[in-house]
């Protein structure tokens, strides 16, 4: 495995047992632990992945042996996000690779030969969102008039995170062109809005989830799904080199995990859920159990990617209408 305001959930924080936890995922980690002991003799699949919750059926196929019983053994490996994961993709270090969709599809703008195997969880119609503008508590940046001239913290330029917060400021009467933007990893976005670094982090669950539980922070706005409703946050995809030379591993790592996706769907949040995702983002479970988590999709939204590339034009992301229909995975 990899290592790697004043407003708050409508959901109360239950009391999260680390013992029922373990227990309930415990027959499910003694077939892994079972079938991982001959994973090195299959054919292997290498994974990029971002540590969030959006990755939990991925982990989840991995753990429980869903991804050993297809007759593949998997090598996950985390990166920042897409941008760093794409051109690594491309050189071949990676077979699979979870992306936010934003770089996905300027990739493909770009002539990356890319093919869309799965979607992520999908972006809400209405809060609470698993992504969203947190701010320290009393800094009064409410609309976005009141970030101009303000740092907001994003994993990397030009991707999901830097498109949420310029359409929201432009949304709320505010000038885009007049935000600064920092890059700063995930894990280290807390921290940067606590010690003045930024002004507002643009914060994905579960660090989102763990922000809204410190009194030091509070929320801006739910501004994911204003400006997003019902499009893919993220999306896992592979070469088109891989797609044509290695389809039999693709199709296998394809039925793992919507395996994966199965047991996430049914079981989450839940205890075992929670300790699942925990064990791969080191946060405590009883935080992260005021995530607000959608069900992963087992299938993929034409009109979803056509609505986010006519969102990704709007703000000058792309500059032609992508066919994205044909480049999605035939499994």
């Amino acid at each position: 495995m990899p290592k790697s305001c004043c407003d708050s959930r409508s959901r109360a924080t239950p009391a999260i047992s680390r013992r029922k936890a373990i227990a309930g995922a415990g027959s499910a980690l003694t077939l892994w632990r079972t079938r991982a002991a001959f994973a090195a003799d299959l054919p292997l699949v290498r994974v990029s992945i971002v540590p969030i919750f959006v990755v939990a059926p991925h982990v989840a196929a991995e753990r429980f042996g869903y991804f050993t019983a297809e007759g593949i053994s998997v090598a996950t490996q985390a990166v920042q996000g897409g941008t760093v994961g794409i051109p690594g993709l491309i050189a071949g270090s990676f077979d699979v690779l979870y992306s936010n969709s934003v770089s996905v599809m300027t990739a493909l703008e770009r002539g990356i030969d890319l093919r869309i195997i799965a979607e992520g969880t999908r972006i809400p119609a209405k809060p609470p969102d698993p992504a969203t503008l947190l701010q320290r508590r009393g800094a009064g940046l409410h609309r976005g008039p009141d970030l101009e001239g303000k740092v907001i913290a994003i994993n990397a330029k030009f991707d999901i995170q830097w498109l949420i917060a310029q359409a929201w400021v432009k949304q709320t009467g505010g000038d885009p062109s007049k935000v600064e933007y920092r890059e700063v990893p995930l894990p280290s976005m807390l921290d940067a809005l606590r010690s003045k670094q930024v002004d507002a982090a643009v914060l994905v669950d579960p660090f989102l989830a763990v922000g809204l539980g410190d009194p030091d922070f509070e929320l801006v706005d739910w501004a994911q799904s204003k400006v997003m409703p019902g499009m893919p946050s993220s999306l896992w995809v592979v070469s088109g080199n891989v797609a044509d030379t290695k389809r039999d591993l693709v199709r296998a790592y394809l039925r793992g995990f919507m395996k994966g996706a199965e047991w996430v769907d049914a079981h989450l949040g839940d205890p075992a859920y929670l300790e699942l995702v925990a064990s791969y983002t080191k946060t405590n479970p009883a935080l992260l159990a005021r995530m607000a988590v959608g069900k992963q999709p087992l299938d993929i939204d034409v009109g979803g990617l056509e609505r986010l590339v006519a969102l990704m034009r709007e703000y000058g992301l792309l500059k032609t209408d992508l066919a994205v229909a044909a480049k999605i995975f035939k499994a």
